[in-house]
């Protein structure tokens, strides 16, 4: 299952084991972006680590550290996802039921083909899209940044002052 890291502003990064031990456990592919605006995806932990140590801890970040269930394994799958029109970055853990188009992931799917259109229809402040937001996602947690401003949905663990969205990364196989 993949893992989401929330690192807030102004706290440090996880350390070097802990993303070692998400890597592991979730080998397809790692991204994050920044509340600045920065964006990476790769398929290399050693290029992640060296792109991740340019963060300076004044920024907020969100870590993807995939586990290819729809789409396939490579950098154009990973998370987080953007939309440049919205200035918004999104990351998911879990999985949707949803027909995937394109060899895009169930989380890109959704965030193109149904959660932007009906970000445009209802708004960002829109309790009605919020409702439908928690339906669509289920059990999965999700993850949106624009700049400073974040939403999480799902439950999340803290550790060390980051947000994880599971623990799995926490057990050996």
């Amino acid at each position: 299952m993949c893992v989401i890291i929330y690192k807030p502003e102004n706290q440090p990064l996880p350390d070097i084991e802990t993303l070692a031990a998400c890597y592991r456990r979730n080998r397809h592919g790692m991204g994050f972006c920044t509340s600045n605006g920065t964006i990476r995806h790769t398929m290399s932990f050693s290029r992640f680590c060296s792109e991740l140590g340019k963060v300076d801890e004044s920024e907020a970040v969100i870590m993807h550290f995939r586990w290819a269930t729809h789409g396939s394994i490579g950098v154009k799958n990973c998370h987080p996802f953007h939309d440049k029109a919205h200035g918004l970055f999104f990351a998911h853990n879990g999985i949707l039921d949803i027909e995937t188009t394109r060899d895009r992931t169930d989380s890109e799917t959704f965030f193109r083909d149904k959660f932007l259109p009906m970000l445009d229809r209802y708004g960002w402040d829109s309790k009605t899209f919020w409702d439908w937001v928690n339906v669509e996602r289920g059990a999965s947690r999700f993850i949106f940044m624009r700049g400073n401003d974040v939403t999480m949905l799902g439950g999340w663990y803290i550790l060390n002052g980051c947000f994880y969205s599971n623990m799995n990364w926490q057990t050996n196989y």
